[in-house]
């Protein structure tokens, strides 16, 4: 499995914006090709075989690329800078397919560039390997959004700023369809890589935050291993 790493600012973690599943791995598997300390070049092409072996697709790595592609060029962002809210885009124009080539190339638009190119603080790295086969958009949002808070293994955030980073607060209005249909299918795909809760805290009677907490299965199983010698 790879070794690569994503970086984001975390302005960019926290955003709102909705991207179906393989849309999003297609943004990371880019990421995941480029140094973030440095200036990242604004084009930058995949091809349907990197795409495949970076996520493990296994059948129509063409197509889903292809289709990742459309839906990004259509995709925008919006978070917060500065107290002010900002509205972006992925890419500059539609994404160039080379059928013949299999391989797509992204022109990343300049307002996105401050967000993944010559960080230096106030960013969020995880390895590419541990979203590769996450197949929900909401267990891949869910993931980067913990991951900010890698340091304290706990995040709490505002079911307000929760839907709106998943892209979805025009939805679930009832908390309870929230849980059954977001909340708890990511959390149990989640489940195969981390130790993973939530608790929601209440302002009177309603649910306005979620409290989330984790640790990595890996390390935890490698320290029993440890107490164990």
């Amino acid at each position: 499995m790879n070794n690569y790493s994503v970086t984001k600012s975390n302005n960019l973690i926290d955003a709102s914006y909705k991207l179906n599943v393989q849309a999003q791995k297609l943004v990371l598997a880019c990421l995941s090709k480029v140094d973030s300390r440095k200036a990242i070049p604004k084009e930058i092409s995949i091809t349907a075989l990197e795409f495949s072996e970076l996520m493990g697709i296994e059948h129509n790595a063409h197509r889903e690329l292809y289709k990742a592609a459309d839906a990004l060029f259509k995709s925008s962002i919006t978070l917060v800078d500065n107290n002010e809210e900002v509205e972006l885009y992925w890419v500059q124009k539609k994404v160039k397919k080379l059928k013949g080539q299999g391989k797509v190339t992204l022109v990343w638009s300049d307002d996105v560039l401050k967000y993944i190119s010559q960080l230096r603080s106030r960013f969020t790295s995880y390895k590419l390997r541990d979203i590769a086969d996450l197949q929900s958009s909401h267990s891949i949002r869910l993931y980067e959004l913990i991951m900010r808070f890698n340091d304290t293994n706990i995040r709490k955030i505002s079911l307000e700023d929760f839907k709106a980073a998943l892209g979805i607060s025009d939805k679930y209005e009832q908390y309870k369809d929230l849980n059954k249909w977001v909340i708890k299918p990511a959390l149990k795909e989640l489940g195969k890589k981390l130790d993973i809760e939530v608790t929601t805290l209440k302002t009177g009677r309603k649910i306005t935050a979620l409290y989330f907490t984790f640790s990595d299965k890996k390390e935890v199983q490698q320290e029993l291993d440890l107490q164990q010698r």
